[in-house]
């Protein structure tokens, strides 16, 4: 009965007149077969556009790598010191420079004897070295490398662009000066990071972490031949800005940033939105809430199988009693009165 459940609720939507509900039904149903007709008839000498969702990752610019930009760009100069934190975070999260990674990791084992015992010195190093290293070991003029690659060694430039809207991944983030009632600025990020359980613990051992924020700027590094959009987040203090309550995640956006002077960046890629809500405008404690992307349906990732039903042939029984209800496919037990 639910197909015809369904299709009366269809029927009782075309209602407008509530004293003459069949006379609407059949009105509306007239319509749409009529709509239905045309549709069909027209569609080989109309082209049929698909609507196009509105944040969808349309390539405006060939130099942007990923996602678009939104409103007008504003024009900053980077100062060296965010300069070298934003493009040390772009070489260490980008797929293409993973073998550099690990070479420049076994070229600090090999140099230093400490680094082989303490991977918290070899992490260390590795980050205040990588940027220098890189850039020398793949230089400019370089042939055997891809222009992309070199230019990425290289480094961004001084002057980059600044957007207070971004489309990426199917979601529409805001910065946080914006203030819109949607709150597109908050946002999380899951980072395969070295963790230990106290500063003297040289063991490290890697985990998933949770981090939550919301977006302070949105970036474009000019990398000369291409640009490489990046969020300045402030982000909840891992030690006492997230707690779990009641299987809620809640975060406190207003304790220091002293933490993550050096690690404010995220790519835009890696960002994916939530949402905060507090119960009054006095409480320093938000409740995360993750969505989906804007036209996303759960039912179109999933896949349809249709596994057939395998239907055993029914065959003819006898008269036979004894033989009625034998089975052949186990040994039988006797069982005595």
């Amino acid at each position: 009965m639910y197909p015809f459940e369904r299709y009366m609720k269809t029927l009782k939507a075309y209602v407008k007149n509530y004293a003459r509900p069949e006379a609407c039904m059949a009105e509306g149903y007239l319509a749409g077969e009529c709509i239905a007709f045309c549709t069909e008839f027209l569609h080989n000498s109309l082209p049929d556009q698909e609507p196009v969702n509105r944040n969808e990752d349309i390539e405006t610019d060939e130099r942007v790598l990923e996602g678009r930009p939104l409103n007008k760009a504003t024009e900053v100069i980077l100062t060296e010191r965010e300069r070298e934190i934003a493009h040390q975070y772009v070489l260490m999260n980008m797929a293409m420079m993973d073998p550099y990674i690990d070479m420049h990791l076994e070229e600090l084992q090999a140099v230093d004897v400490r680094c082989l015992k303490n991977e918290t010195l070899l992490w260390k190093l590795h980050n205040k070295r990588f940027a220098k290293w890189v850039k020398e070991k793949i230089p400019t003029n370089s042939k055997d490398h891809s222009t992309k690659l070199r230019w990425l060694a290289f480094g961004p430039r001084h002057i980059a662009q600044t957007y207070k809207g971004y489309i990426i991944n199917g979601n529409r983030f805001d910065t946080e000066d914006v203030k819109r009632k949607t709150q597109n600025s908050g946002v999380t990020y899951e980072a395969f990071s070295m963790c230990r359980s106290s500063a003297r613990d040289n063991r490290h051992q890697a985990d998933i972490v949770s981090y939550y924020g919301v977006i302070k700027e949105i970036i474009l590094l000019d990398y000369h031949m291409f640009q490489i959009p990046i969020f300045k987040c402030i982000w909840a203090n891992k030690g006492k800005g997230v707690k779990e309550e009641d299987g809620f995640t809640l975060v406190n956006l207003h304790l220091s940033q002293s933490a993550y002077l050096k690690y404010p960046y995220i790519l835009a890629s890696q960002a994916k939105q939530v949402f905060y809500s507090r119960e009054d405008e006095m409480s320093q404690w938000y409740v995360v809430m993750r969505v989906p992307p804007r036209g996303y349906h759960e039912l179109e990732t999933e896949e349809e199988i249709d596994t057939p039903l395998s239907v055993q042939p029914i065959e003819e029984l006898g008269n036979d009693d004894e033989n009625f209800c034998v089975r052949a496919d186990c040994e039988g037990v006797l069982v005595m009165e």
